[in-house]
């Protein structure tokens, strides 16, 4: 992992993360673990935004094979706390300009 003072801390270490994947019914481990592509359609991202937030850790996936499983709660918090630190854009358009 990157030193990145930035990063999402999570609840679960990758070895518990994973531990979680292995033993969950395979429907609640389909609705809890998602592909990358999936990912990006929810947030409306491309799969590599998905995949560099997986690599620099802000957000948590587990490898299967060649390819990772997006843990959907991670990835709530980081668009949760991204969209926290956005500027508000209440008021922004409720001025207009009128000429007189």
């Amino acid at each position: 992992m990157h030193g990145n003072s930035s990063r999402t801390a999570f609840a679960l270490t990758e070895d518990e993360l994973l531990e979680q994947y292995l033993s969950s019914p395979r429907k609640l481990r389909e609705e809890r673990f998602i592909s990358t592509a999936l990912a990006a359609e929810i947030a409306g991202l491309s799969v590599r935004t998905i995949q560099f937030w997986i690599e620099i850790g802000f957000v948590q996936a587990i490898a299967v094979g060649r390819k990772y499983r997006v843990e959907v709660n991670s990835l709530r918090q980081h668009l949760r706390e991204q969209n926290e630190k956005r500027p508000s854009q209440q008021g922004k358009n409720s001025r207009r300009n009128i000429a007189s």
